[in-house]
């Protein structure tokens, strides 16, 4: 039997890259998902976007940010990452962080899918509010069609 070592985020293996290197790996072929994690931002624009599954993921108001944020800190500004990332859907408005009532399993609850947060390293490096996860009843997390995992 194998054992893997457990990732644990911090910010010292937080993925941050120049302009130049962006462009450099981008013309070498970019896995877009070494970005997830990251809400970002152009430099002339309000627009903030949540890189999930190696694309851009516009947060569509304040109140949806809050539901699922820890905090406003580190949104990195990058006109390249918003120009070239490849954009995927939107998060709903009142996209939340949930759990059924009697289980562990925490939830991105997302366009009409949840979307498993494995764990807590996960959920530090998406910078997501441990503390907004809302109880629901089981029969609710249960009934929601699965999408991807999230990380």
């Amino acid at each position: 039997m194998s054992s893997q070592a457990a990732v644990v985020y911090s910010e010292s293996n937080r993925v941050v890259a120049s302009e130049g290197q962006i462009k450099e790996a981008l013309e070498q072929g970019v896995n877009w998902s070494k970005y997830d994690g990251e809400r970002v931002k152009g430099s002339n624009s309000d627009p903030i976007y949540l890189v999930l599954n190696g694309q851009l993921s516009w947060i569509p108001d304040s109140t949806t940010y809050n539901n699922l944020f820890a905090n406003w800190n580190n949104v990195v500004v990058s006109d390249y990452l918003v120009d070239n990332i490849p954009r995927g859907p939107a998060l709903s408005v009142g996209a939340v962080l949930a759990k059924g009532a009697t289980s562990a399993p925490v939830y991105l609850i997302t366009n009409g899918k949840k979307q498993w947060i494995p764990d807590p390293a996960v959920l530090a490096k998406f910078n997501f509010n441990g503390s907004k996860v809302v109880a629901t009843p089981q029969v609710i997390i249960d009934a929601i069609p699965s999408g991807a995992n999230v990380g």
